[in-house]
């Protein structure tokens, strides 16, 4: 009896420290133009000073902040900066005490913005270049937002980061392990925090990273946010010199950047920077309109580096030297599926990619009007290997691929021809190819910019329009559907096909344009299930199916109508008959 009452006693404290715990945790409010108590306990009262409430919490609350301008520090500490905290959210995008609903949240129409402007005196800039040398932002903030020390449970969400400047302490020797001269906008030392929806716009940094540095096995998870004309000063010492405009990830820094968006940054690496035994993770990212004068444009993979990208997209890059879209040096195996380079330019070699040392391999990936001296698509320089398969390149300057390096080309569709393996050279047919406008200044071609294009594949059967959002019918079928890899997965594209899958981005997925063969018909695994049964024959009646005779009853009960239902319908059919 003893021990059972021992037992309850201990469960009942277990229970109450757990309910308090929950109770403790809520939500604290901060608003520059509240006018009440300025406790944080509602809108009314709100903390008018973000560190205040960032002071005042405990684990579990969730920080509310209304829209306006908010700095890390009222007077001029450049060493000030918003620290995150585990087990604490930090919410941007409120209406806050002055709308109608303070609780409404929209993080475009309430715009948050934390500013390492701590003068309130910056003057803007023409060119993102001009950033790290402005004189009115020499007192900034080193690092607007700090994530070192954080795990996943710090959240910052719906933010614009803005007028960081790591311009402190300059180790030329070694500036890698000195924070102040990295990650302006978001510094991250050995820090995993969640970052979304936020915009990193007009950081700088002498070194690395002017939008955000990860570096010592930061392993952040980014969704859905913006790095927008951030900045790297430039100088030149080896590698050590302006990497990563929009961002770097350094030694042993695993980030995963989803829909994420790098565009007009500037840098060696203009938009982001990898190196050092750094293996990335980017999922539907696009690399827009970033220069370096240096090496690679939209992104500079260095060092034993292995990013993994997939569906991203690098449009309109320029480097001053190699690798206009990518630049891959010294043992750099980066993966790249389904990805787009389109309009990149390079003044020496790879307007796609260069690859140096490097070993990448592509597949469903499609490079168009992409120009440099050497290799307009992909040039292999100096002990590398390409791996491709599924890809098409069609009208780079002034030719597809270059160079002295070994590549393995197979199921591909290369203007001009090249060996190997179900490799063709027929015109691809995309939706629209894209081209070079001349900005009214036909006889200049500096000032020319790259109009891009649609490279989803014409079909007279059925092809995805992402401006409608609906299926069109081409006037002519591109020799590219159903000519990919017979080895490769097939199965999420849309029906009717071939039972193989599509060169060029879009193979593979729900966007592939539909094939005029259909003579597989049921004798296709539709539903990748490893057979071909009854559910697959439902699919096949799916389209005529909801089309001419919508299918309204859940007939396997499983709560929802679906292919299930269809099968069943489809094999009650078959057995009635």
């Amino acid at each position: 009896m003893y021990g059972r009452t021992k037992t309850t006693r201990n469960l009942t404290v277990l229970v109450v420290m757990i309910y308090l715990a929950g109770a403790a945790a809520g939500q604290i409010y901060v608003d520059a133009d509240a006018t009440g108590n300025n406790d944080g306990s509602s809108w009314v009262h709100a903390y008018n000073d973000l560190q205040d409430a960032l002071t005042a919490v405990g684990p579990g609350d969730e920080i509310r902040v209304a829209q306006g301008t908010y700095h890390p520090a009222s007077i001029v500490d450049p060493n000030a900066t918003f620290q995150l905290i585990n087990a604490v959210s930090l919410m941007g995008g409120y209406a806050g005490s002055g709308e109608p609903d303070p609780d409404a949240r929209d993080v475009e129409q309430y715009e948050t913005i934390l500013s390492g402007d701590l003068m309130g005196n910056d003057l803007p800039v023409a060119d993102p270049s001009d950033l790290p040398d402005e004189p009115t932002r020499a007192d900034n903030s080193y690092h607007v937002v700090t994530g070192s020390g954080t795990d996943e449970t710090a959240v910052i969400d719906g933010f614009t980061i803005t007028a960081g400047n790591a311009n402190g302490a300059s180790v030329v020797t070694n500036p890698t392990q000195e924070p102040l001269v990295q990650g302006g906008g978001m510094y991250n030392q050995s820090g995993n925090p969640t970052v979304n929806n936020c915009i990193f716009m007009n950081n700088s940094a002498v070194w690395y990273g002017g939008g955000m540095a990860n570096t010592n096995g930061s392993n952040p998870i980014i969704t859905n946010c913006k790095f927008i004309r951030n900045s790297t000063k430039d100088v030149n010492v080896g590698m050590y010199g302006n990497a990563g405009g929009g961002a770097i990830n350094a030694f042993d820094s695993n980030p995963t950047f989803i829909t994420c968006d790098f565009i007009d940054n500037w840098g060696r690496g203009g938009g982001m920077v990898n190196a050092f035994n750094c293996s990335s993770v980017l999922k539907s990212c696009t690399f827009k309109k970033n220069t370096t004068v240096r090496s690679g444009g939209g992104m500079y993979n260095w060092d034993n580096c292995n990013p993994t990208l997939a569906h991203c997209r690098f449009l309109d890059n320029v480097a001053g030297n190699n690798g206009g879209g990518m630049y891959n040096d010294i043992s750099c195996s980066p993966i790249l599926t389904g990805c787009i380079f389109s309009g990149n330019t390079a003044v020496n070699g790879g307007g796609g990619i260069l690859n140096y040392d490097s070993d990448p391999s592509l597949t469903n990936c499609v490079f168009v009007g992409n120009s440099a001296n050497q290799g307009g698509g992909i040039r292999i320089s100096s002990n590398s290997t390409l791996t491709m398969n599924n890809c098409i390149l069609w009208g780079n300057i002034p030719e597809e691929i270059s160079g002295s390096g070994i590549a393995t080309v197979s199921y591909s569709d290369i203007q001009g021809g090249w060996s190997g393996t179900g490799n063709m050279d027929e015109d691809p047919y995309f939706a629209d190819p894209g081209y070079w406008h001349d900005n009214g200044t036909p006889n200049d071609p500096n000032d020319d910019f790259w109009f891009g294009g649609d490279y989803h594949l014409k079909s007279q059967a059925g092809r995805w329009n992402p401006n409608s959002q609906i299926w069109v019918q081409d006037e002519a079928t591109s020799p590219c559907i159903d000519t990919g890899d017979p080895a490769l997965e097939y199965c999420g594209e849309s029906w009717p096909h071939g039972g193989r899958i599509n060169m060029g981005a879009y193979g593979g997925t729900a966007e592939a344009s539909i094939s005029l063969d259909d003579s597989k018909g049921f004798f296709v695994d539709l539903n990748c299930d490893g057979r071909v049964d009854i559910e697959d024959f439902g699919l096949l009646a799916l389209k005529w199916m909801l089309e001419q005779r919508p299918l309204k009853e859940d007939l396997d009960c499983n709560g929802q109508v679906g292919v299930n239902d269809v099968a069943i319908l489809c094999r009650n059919w078959l057995w009635s008959e």
